[in-house]
């Protein structure tokens, strides 16, 4: 995730270098880290703590090199206002990248949770010799849902889903080491890589909220309005 994160950040500072030939010590060191990050992220190897080490590291010595031209210009009164700014956006690009990478991790973990709780309450298939009066509760029972927590744990997963996709960028995400929810109900079971597709998991579980709440629990007060918007998101943003 880290390594997602850092790729577009890594060629935004490589195009601050210049030609190769122009460098000085500042930009060579900058150079030799941003070498090194690429070489990270092509290995795939997750290590956050070197990632951010290295990308600090390049982002300081290539802003000095900058603030020294600043300064030896004696601060050009058209140029030096916006030149600062830049710096200031730059520098702040590691604590962001920290941040993002913190809220991916959060969201991806809480919807992971809740789809392990739900794999335990699989849809209950009713056999043709078993006749239920009250059709919206074999309904309930087809989908699986035995619960208010069930229902609940759908509508989380889905907002949790809709402020991934809105503050951590569009498509799947990158695959972190969690415990697989549908393929091993044992907590002591192996970890493995799941990647979550923020998208697609958000709008599956909110279609399914409102569904629900609109047919067998119509009158029951379950409010759909948030699901609806966050639904609708879901669809802008993919078209």
């Amino acid at each position: 995730m880290a390594a997602a994160a850092l790729r577009p950040r890594v060629a935004a500072l490589g195009r601050r270098l210049g030609p190769p030939g122009a460098r000085d010590t500042f930009l060579a060191k900058g150079s030799a880290n941003l070498d090194k990050l690429k070489d990270l992220c092509n290995e795939g190897k997750e290590n956050p703590s070197a990632l951010f080490q290295l990308y600090t590291q390049a982002v300081l010595d290539i802003t000095y090199f900058e603030e020294n031209q600043l300064v030896d210009e004696d601060f050009p009164e058209e140029s030096a206002l916006p030149k600062l700014k830049e710096l200031i956006s730059v520098l702040s690009e590691p604590e962001d990248l920290v941040r993002e990478c913190s809220i991916k991790e959060c969201l991806h973990d809480g919807v992971q949770y809740l789809m392990k709780m739900l794999s335990f309450r699989c849809p209950l298939q009713l056999d043709e010799d078993i006749s239920l009066q009250d059709k919206d509760t074999a309904r309930l029972l087809s989908e699986g849902i035995f619960s208010d927590t069930h229902l609940l744990a759908m509508m989380y997963s889905g907002e949790m889903c809709y402020w991934g996709l809105k503050h951590c960028g569009e498509g799947k995400q990158e695959s972190l080491e969690s415990i697989d929810p549908v393929s091993n109900s044992d907590p002591g079971s192996r970890s493995q890589s799941i990647s979550l597709d923020f998208q697609e998991t958000g709008r599956n579980m909110l279609t399914k909220y409102v569904a629900v709440c609109e047919g067998p629990l119509k009158g029951q007060g379950w409010n759909t309005t948030t699901a609806k918007q966050m639904l609708h998101y879901f669809v802008k943003s993919h078209s």
